[in-house]
């Protein structure tokens, strides 16, 4: 049996995506990106951010678009200053796996992908445990009851990706967390210059190639979702017990 080869936190960079337009929420915060919406008077990236400093990692990268001088500055003037931080703004929408690329050339060896929107209590901690060198890419999924505002996912018995289905899918199931792991070396070579989306593009890609993206299963989670008006009056509670300064 070949045993895993695990990977320290000095050598992976944590990149959150918050470039995101607040379509659906701008009504409620014109003038400010989903990432800055306050939660117990810290930002929720704050919440994030303060997560990946708990595990060790050392190196953030923020891939930024809509309003991205607001979140510059708050990069800038935050708490987290043992931190190596660095803001990479978008000049035209790339999708998911496009951010990435764009700005890959700044991650180390092994990199980590987060929504700036959402939050999966131990997703991250799950993650952390569970990287291994011999793996393309990992992603962490959550059951739900409901999964109809969601992209579900498919796996082999031996929990390796196998589909993302579409969204508007009816019923119980796993569904992608936005929480994902990559082999720098590995994924490179899928890079374009260019729109591209991990769901629907690239994991099908490398799927297709026969690469090993390990599933890391959560059964009962607790998540936190900002991305609709109807998500933020939800989580406004439920952060009282899951953000503890």
């Amino acid at each position: 049996m070949i045993k895993n080869e695990k990977i320290k936190t000095k050598d992976v960079s944590v990149v959150i995506l918050a470039g995101g337009l607040n379509k659906r929420i701008r009504h409620l915060y014109p003038n400010k990106p989903k990432p800055l919406i306050k939660f117990k008077n810290k930002p929720f990236l704050y919440w994030i951010v303060k997560e990946i400093n708990k595990l060790n990692f050392k190196s953030i990268i923020y891939a930024t678009g809509y309003k991205s001088k607001q979140i510059e500055c708050w990069v800038n003037d935050n708490e987290f200053k043992n931190l190596d931080q660095t803001v990479i703004k978008e000049e035209k929408k790339m999708g998911t796996a496009g951010s990435i690329f764009n700005l890959i050339n700044f991650c180390k060896n092994y990199f980590i992908v987060l929504n700036s929107d959402s939050f999966l209590v131990d997703g991250l901690e799950s993650l952390l445990l569970s990287m291994d060198k011999k793996i393309s890419g990992a992603l962490v999924c959550h059951y739900m009851e409901n999964m109809r505002r969601f992209g579900s996912i498919k796996f082999d018995k031996n929990n390796n990706l196998t589909a993302f289905n579409e969204k508007k899918i009816n019923g119980s199931g796993f569904i992608n967390s936005g929480i994902y792991f990559f082999n720098k070396e590995k994924v490179a070579k899928y890079k374009i210059n260019g729109f591209m989306s991990l769901e629907y593009e690239l994991f099908p890609n490398m799927i297709k190639n026969n690469e090993k993206i390990k599933v890391i299963k959560i059964n009962e989670p607790k998540f936190i979702d900002i991305g609709t008006e109807e998500s933020i009056r939800q989580s406004r509670q439920f952060v009282q017990e899951v953000f503890v300064e």
